[in-house]
């Protein structure tokens, strides 16, 4: 009976994560959706990139910013936080300051990403600070769309839309384009319906007032939305808002930067679970459980499925068996994919999307464990991965 039960209990629960969750945000969205109300005038913005070793991207960068004037956006300063750069990052940024007052360069010493940030936030001066990182580029009109829905004084802090730069060049590229296809339509689901808590860190505008600090062991990105959802804000994806980064090199960049999103994810979330506890906070406690935690749980999940089924199968209900069979032949097909990649041909799409699932599904089984072991990530996803590499 108690093999059963879990069996049939994370069956359920991994089909209203991946299906039954999105289809009742979408039903939410349509029959209670969240109206702005833009009634303050447009913020002043202080774009703060933390960077780290960006000497070949940030002149570029802070152009790219400043062009945003362009479409309608008040950019009060650019803010640039180095953190501990051994290349030329500050002498490339203080010799663009020289005529401009607006770029600001704070020479920090290696204390890693969110407490250069943190130090961003205490020097910023504009009414709301953008987060953006140094190899993202804004799209047309990116800032003035998340500018106005700040203009709404419920909103605490709003978010847009990332999108990969030659997402089809390799197949791992591909696959994330779609899991990122798949995310942004849940997020602007779950905003249009009140509900959202996730954000993305490239592109990320928070209302000055509406910030606190965040310890150094976890993420602006995760953190700063919830503290926002707690004290009753809202937070709001503006699809209008486009962004550009670079995609995703390989198996390997994606399992790690998975797993440091599931590492620090797993342990923001966890640590305000009791703030936005559902008697408190329904509607976000919904969103962090159903969107987040559960999903992160997905490797745990499928582990129950295949090992009740398997049991149960050896004791003569053979119909169980689908449910190992049917993760047997998913991961047979992330290996086919994973060989066909490596002898450098492209594989069927679904055995492509198998083994994109698979690795990810690895990811957050390591971040669970980086959290029960008390272990943080804390180095610059992107420049210390191509280092290493």
């Amino acid at each position: 009976m108690l093999t059963a039960i879990v069996f049939w209990g994370s069956t359920l629960i991994l089909g209203w994560v991946y299906a039954g969750y999105p289809a009742s945000v979408a039903v939410l969205a349509r029959v209670r959706p969240v109206k702005l109300r833009p009634t303050l005038d447009p913020p002043s913005l202080t774009v703060a990139i933390a960077v780290h070793d960006e000497a070949d991207q940030v002149a570029e960068r802070i152009a790219d910013t400043f062009a945003q004037e362009q479409s309608g956006a008040r950019i009060l300063e650019v803010l640039i936080g180095s953190d501990g750069s051994t290349d030329a990052t500050d002498s490339v940024v203080a010799a663009l300051a020289t005529p401009d007052p607006r770029i600001r360069l704070l020479r920090l010493d290696r204390r890693g990403q969110t407490e250069t940030q943190n130090a961003l936030f205490a020097a910023a001066r504009g009414d709301v600070v953008v987060l953006t990182d140094a190899e993202t580029r804004f799209e047309p009109g990116c800032l003035a769309a998340l500018s106005t829905a700040l203009q709404d004084g419920r909103v605490g802090c709003a978010t847009g839309r990332l999108e990969w730069r030659g997402e089809s060049a390799t197949s791992t590229s591909e696959q994330e384009g779609l899991y990122w296809r798949y995310e942004r339509r849940i997020r602007e689901l779950e905003s249009r319906a009140g509900l959202l808590t996730a954000v993305t860190g490239a592109l990320l505008a928070v209302r000055r007032s509406a910030y606190r600090p965040v310890p150094a062991h976890a993420s602006m990105d995760h953190l700063l939305p919830l503290y926002v959802r707690a004290d009753c804000g809202l937070v709001i994806f503006v699809p209008t808002a486009i962004a550009t980064d670079r995609p995703i090199s390989g198996a390997r960049e994606q399992f790690r930067n998975r797993t440091r999103t599931a590492t620090r994810g797993i342990r923001a979330n966890l640590s305000m679970a009791g703030r936005l506890a559902p008697w408190r906070q329904p509607g976000p406690a919904l969103a962090i459980w159903s969107h987040k935690l559960l999903r992160w749980g997905t490797p745990w999940f499928v582990v129950a499925v295949g090992a009740a089924g398997l049991v149960l199968a050896a004791r003569g209900a053979t119909g169980y068996a689908l449910g190992p069979v049917a993760i047997g032949a998913g991961l047979l097909m992330a290996l086919i994919a994973h060989q066909l990649i490596g002898s450098g041909r492209r594989p069927p799409r679904l055995f492509a999307i198998a083994r994109s699932f698979a690795v990810v599904t690895a990811a957050f089984a390591v971040g669970w464990v980086n959290v029960l072991r008390g272990r943080g990530i804390e180095t610059w996803h992107r420049v210390e991965w191509r280092a290493e590499s």
